[in-house]
């Protein structure tokens, strides 16, 4: 017979470890063809900005076109990638705006609940300080660096929608950035205003 609390933490543990391993491609980087991973061309890369915006610079983005039923705050000419390696979507508002929305199966309730508990479990993310913000749906946390990181997780089309600071740097038209308090907590207030269309 199975036991059942061992094989839900194997699940978990997995699960974990898939994500953790999605969150260091979308702060870090990731290996990937360009060409195949996004649709960014050096056109793109000599249009990023480095602008720093405000709440006041951003307007809405409906991304149900490409897939996500939602409409989010984005920069006024931000850009919108599919990244082909796993579907997510990625919104490219220059250096310092970056977002990724990925989706999942199950309820925005629950998957938010387990995000949360992977990300304050010290022996799975061991950089981790502290939630900064909690939001219900959404986080915003601090590692040891003092650098910001969020998550927010809504229901939208069916399925969860996950929300992240980053995207891949491959298809990133200036693939690194580092980000200021400031750049992260702006990403954050437009993931908190996106809502399910």
């Amino acid at each position: 017979m199975f036991n059942t609390k061992q094989t839900n933490l194997k699940v978990k543990t997995i699960f974990i470890s898939c994500m953790a391993a999605s969150v260091m491609l979308m702060s870090c980087g990731g290996n990937g063809d360009k060409a195949a991973a996004g649709e960014a061309t050096a056109t793109d890369a000599a249009a990023a900005t480095d602008k720093h915006y405000t709440a006041a610079d951003l307007v809405d983005l409906d991304l149900s076109s490409s897939g996500i039923a939602v409409v989010t705050k984005a920069p006024k000419d931000a850009k919108v990638m599919k990244y082909e390696v796993n579907g997510d979507i990625c919104v490219y508002g220059g250096k310092f705006f970056k977002l990724t929305f990925s989706t999942m199966d199950g309820a925005a309730v629950d998957n938010f609940s387990m995000l949360k508990e992977m990300t304050s479990d010290k022996e799975l993310n061991s950089s981790f300080d502290k939630f900064e913000a909690e939001d219900g749906d959404s986080f915003l946390k601090k590692n040891k660096k003092g650098e910001f990181a969020f998550i927010r997780s809504i229901d939208a089309g069916g399925k969860t929608v996950n929300i992240s600071e980053g995207m891949p740097y491959d298809i990133s038209p200036d693939q690194f950035s580092d980000y200021s308090a400031d750049d992260v907590k702006i990403m954050y207030e437009a993931a908190k205003a996106t809502a399910a269309k």
